[in-house]
């Protein structure tokens, strides 16, 4: 069944269109913050009319809802180009924490727009339901992560649950950071963080814990 070739160019255009306005959105999102951003100001920066905006997006929440797909969306793919093909789970491990780190440093207006929208979580229908959503597939994907790590002999006894939940709580937290500051230094937060979740995550003697447990 061959497709209309004018139903496939306006879906295309309409798609073009919204990706567009999205990432203006992103833009006014980082320059004016959460309440700055209206459905005029986003049109003004576009040049065109607020009808063009209400005829692809039917209001602000909806439009807020594609910002949070797209960003997270831009670094799911941004992630699975450098997390592919690691060695070993402890170098799976690395890569998902510079990976990530790297997308917030080289991705500064998109992680500021994401933030001014969580932070007004509560005020935009849809939108804690959609990144609690994709807080959960990290948090089970990081998991298994470990829980690999653990049966192939790389990682120790330290439960995966409160590994997964306390590195992705770590990194939402340094999303915050460069928010509030954007002088914040992420080259050497990576590097004690990579440390950090080495001694985590690794294996210790546990005659040498017990031993330092009881002095």
């Amino acid at each position: 069944m061959r497709t209309n070739s004018s139903e496939s160019d306006s879906s295309f255009i309409g798609t073009a269109r919204r990706v567009q306005i999205t990432q203006a959105t992103i833009e006014v999102l980082a320059a004016e913050g959460y309440t700055g951003t209206t459905m005029a100001v986003i049109a003004g920066r576009l040049g065109v009319s607020k009808g063009i905006l209400s005829y692809h997006f039917a209001s602000k929440a909806e439009l807020l809802q594609a910002v949070v797909r797209f960003v997270l969306s831009e670094a799911g793919e941004w992630m699975e180009q450098r997390m592919h093909g690691a060695a070993s789970f402890r170098g799976a491990l690395h890569s998902y924490i510079s990976a990530n780190l790297s997308y917030l440093d080289s991705h500064r207006t998109e992680i500021r727009a994401l933030t001014e929208v969580l932070a007004n979580a509560r005020a935009t229908e849809g939108v804690p339901e959609l990144f609690a959503a994709s807080q959960a597939q990290a948090v089970h994907a990081l998991e298994a992560l470990f829980d690999g790590g653990r049966r192939a002999g790389e990682f120790g006894d330290v439960p995966s649950r409160i590994l997964a939940v306390s590195l992705r709580a770590t990194i939402d937290s340094t999303s915050e950071s460069l928010r509030s500051d954007p002088a914040f230094d992420l080259s050497e937060f990576e590097r004690e963080l990579l440390q950090l979740f080495d001694r985590a995550a690794g294996q210790y003697d546990q005659i040498t814990l017990e031993g330092a447990s009881h002095e």
